[in-house]
């Protein structure tokens, strides 16, 4: 506020100097004279508080009666009790309340009284007071207006902060949901917070409208707000759920809800928008890291994965879980032969094989060029022998033209103990049915 004063006084100081004034050339030194001063005083008030902090509270005081002062010195070389100085008292006093609160403003108030009635009592005693007392009765109006508006306005403040704290908070919270759900329950806490007093859902799904609506129903008023996602490929938006909001009918009128208020219901729409279009990209990304992009089963990644949580849970359960490995005959062949067009066709025959034959715990995945695995969870030699004769049954049935297309097949069990033991068995298994003839499945 400091620096706001001394730009003021300087202005003051121009005005005395250049303004056509009724004033003489010692009364225009005087005032300007008075400026500096001014200015002077302004700045080591401004410094006091820096060197001596417990001084703050003086400094202030004694700025207010310097700017007191220097509106009554004005006016007095300016026209005295007719001068248009007087009429900065309610600028002061209407500065002073609104930088700092309404007891500074009333002291302004105070200032101001005295200060008119100086000037009035230096000027001619005869004059009454009350026939100058105009700035003095705006001043009082500024004072008595500003000082009730601002605890509003600072309440107002200080509910606005903590509503954008709120969506700040959903914001970072919303980074680090582990689901779905935690960022729906985010949502609605955060809605809550930004509307007291009304029943909020967040629903998810892509039915929703993708337009903002209020509406009355059944005693109540009601808000839907979009939570929207990505542009279908026509232009039009895609709807990924909605907030709404209600509560009961207090009053009439067209608002069911205050302006601002929506405004940050968007914002915390679009940030849950953001939230769920990312989440959705990552798991996107994440199933082509994981999968054949030829075949859409699993990929190596997968399989070890795979077979890594399945070998500690056996290991937990003290049960048992199979491999079966198996590789397309000839494959080679049916590339040279037919091209390279039918054995993709081979393999894609092979892998719906497996998805239609795997049970639903099973995990089916291409682990290499024409090598595919079955992970089997709590199977047996027996069980998982039983799973791999049936995958060899139905890809021989597929035949895919133009080539018939077999399998190779080896099975392993194992009870959490030594999964690479297991996978050289199931491989050297797979080998002895290759080396047998083919099309075949080997378990012991």
């Amino acid at each position: 506020m400091a620096r706001g004063r001394v730009a003021a006084l300087a202005v003051l100081a121009v005005v005395a100097a250049l303004a056509p004034l009724d004033m003489s050339g010692s009364e225009r030194a005087r005032a300007v004279a008075v400026c500096a001063g001014a200015v002077a005083l302004q700045i080591l008030l401004a410094w006091i508080p820096i060197r001596w902090p417990k001084r703050l509270l003086a400094a202030v005081d004694v700025a207010l009666v310097v700017d007191a002062l220097v509106i009554g010195l004005l006016a007095l070389l300016s026209g005295g009790a007719d001068s248009l100085a007087l009429w900065l008292l309610p600028v002061f006093c209407l500065a002073i309340t609104l930088v700092l609160t309404i007891w500074p403003g009333v002291k302004a108030l105070i200032l101001s009284a005295l200060v008119l009635g100086w000037v009035v009592w230096v000027e001619e005693p005869a004059v009454s007071l009350s026939e100058s007392a105009g700035p003095l009765v705006l001043a009082v109006a500024i004072v008595v207006i500003a000082g009730t508006a601002g605890p509003v306005n600072e309440r107002e403040l200080e509910e606005s902060k903590k509503r954008m704290q709120a969506l700040h908070t959903a914001s970072v919270s919303f980074t680090g949901a582990e689901d779905d759900e935690a960022l729906t329950a985010i949502a609605e806490d955060t809605a809550r917070a930004l509307l007291p007093g009304w029943q909020v859902d967040v629903r998810r799904g892509g039915e929703e409208s993708t337009t903002e609506r209020q509406w009355r129903a059944d005693g109540r008023a009601f808000v839907e707000l979009p939570v929207l996602g990505r542009r279908n490929e026509d232009g039009s938006e895609q709807a990924l759920g909605a907030i709404t909001a209600s509560r009961p009918l207090v009053r009439l009128g067209p608002t069911v809800v205050r302006r601002d208020a929506v405004l940050e219901l968007r914002m915390l729409a679009g940030a849950l928008s953001a939230a769920l279009v990312q989440r959705d990209l990552l798991r996107r990304l994440e199933h082509l890291s994981m999968s054949d992009p030829l075949t859409g089963l699993g990929n190596r990644r997968a399989f070890d994965e795979a077979l890594e949580v399945e070998m500690a849970r056996a290991r937990r359960a003290g049960g048992s879980m199979g491999v079966v490995i198996l590789d397309v005959d000839h494959f080679k062949q049916v590339n040279d032969r037919h091209g390279h067009q039918a054995g993709d066709d081979a393999l894609v025959t092979v892998a719906r094989v497996l998805a239609q034959e795997a049970r639903a715990e099973d995990r089916a995945c291409r682990i290499g060029g024409e090598e595919f695995a079955l992970v089997l969870p709590g199977a047996d030699d027996t069980a998982a022998a039983a799973v791999a004769e049936r995958v060899r049954r139905a890809v021989e049935d597929a035949a895919a033209e133009p080539a018939g297309v077999t399998v190779s097949l080896g099975v392993a069990a194992s009870r959490g103990d030594d999964p690479r033991g297991l996978l050289e068995s199931a491989d050297a298994r797979l080998y002895v049915a290759k080396e047998a003839g083919r099309n075949r499945v080997v378990a012991s």
